[in-house]
Formats: structure tokens, sequence, C-alpha cells
């Protein structure tokens, strides 16, 4: 004989929050302006509170993580989640690194397209935050050619705290 498991009601409100939210997100995915809202949470703006465009950007980043996008879609969307990953703010980093991992294999290769097109204007700006972050960006998404130009550009460079970023990287990844 066997019971029937008995649950809480909170676990079961959870439950049933849960599958209202997954329908919700169908339905919002289904809308006709779906990308046009998402580029302009991603793009939150800056009139906004502070914390609420950053808030929302989390939100949507979190929706779109395992969404399926069409190319032309991944063309619009690729370079400002490039952005979010390499000079967004630290809680969003993460989310949109995931986006980028999740939509980095496709079959044209879009991630790598626009982050090598990307490059070079970040490595422009000879900012050593942006270099950190960009560096734990390529590594994650295992781009080792433009990673090798960046730690070039930070071993050689005349800046101290850009020597750091390279020093950092050398210590905590203990490889070139």
């Amino acid at each position: 004989m066997t019971t029937k498991p008995i649950y809480s009601k909170e676990w079961i409100s959870l439950q049933e929050a849960d599958h209202e939210f997954v329908v919700i997100k169908h339905n919002f995915r289904k809308t006709i302006d779906f990308l046009e809202q998402i580029l302009s949470i991603l793009n939150y703006d800056k009139e906004l509170p502070y914390e609420d465009g950053l808030f929302q950007q989390q939100i949507a980043l979190n929706l779109i993580r395992d969404e399926y996008f069409s190319d032309l879609e991944l063309e619009i969307l690729i370079p400002i989640i490039i952005n979010i990953a390499v000079d967004g703010h630290i809680s969003n980093i993460p989310l949109a690194r995931e986006v980028l991992f999740n939509n980095a294999f496709n079959s044209n290769d879009i991630v790598r397209k626009k982050m090598t097109s990307m490059f070079d204007n970040f490595l422009k700006s000879e900012d050593d935050f942006i270099y950190m972050r960009l560096i734990e960006l390529l590594i994650f998404l295992n781009y080792n050619d433009l990673r090798k130009r960046l730690i070039d550009k930070c071993k050689n460079s005349t800046d101290e705290n850009i020597v750091n970023v390279y020093t950092s990287f050398i210590q905590d990844y203990d490889w070139l």
C-alpha cells in the first residue's frame, strides 16, 4: 500500500506560480513586439532609477537565456549582450555570459563574429575593468586567439593597472 505524498500549501502554491510563469513567458515570447521589448529592456532607459533598470535587465537576461533566436535576431541582440558581459553591472555579467555561451555555437557563429568585430574597440578603451571582464569572457567562450591578443596588449602596456590585469590573469589562471 502506498500513501499519497502530502505537500504543504506553500509547495502547491509555488508549483502553480511556476506553471503560470511558464505560460506567461510563452505568451510573451509570442507577442509581435517581443524582440523590441527585450531590446528596450536590455538597453534600459537611463531615466529609470538605476536599480529598476538593472533589475529589469536581469529579468530580460533570465528570460532569454534559454531562448532560441533566429540569426537575424541574434545579429541584433548579441552586441548588446556582449557589452553587458564586458562593461555591464557586475550582477548582470554572469547572466549575459550564459546567454552568449548558449548561443556561441550556432551554425553561423554569430557570437564569434560579433565579438571579433567589437574586440578592437574594447582594446582601445585602455580600461583595466573592461580588460579583466573581457579576458574572463574570452576564457568562458574559449576564444583563445582573442584572449592571446588581449594578454599581449596588457603585458606590453605602460599603464600599471593594465599590466596588473596581465599579472592577475597569470596568477589566477596560470595559463597563457
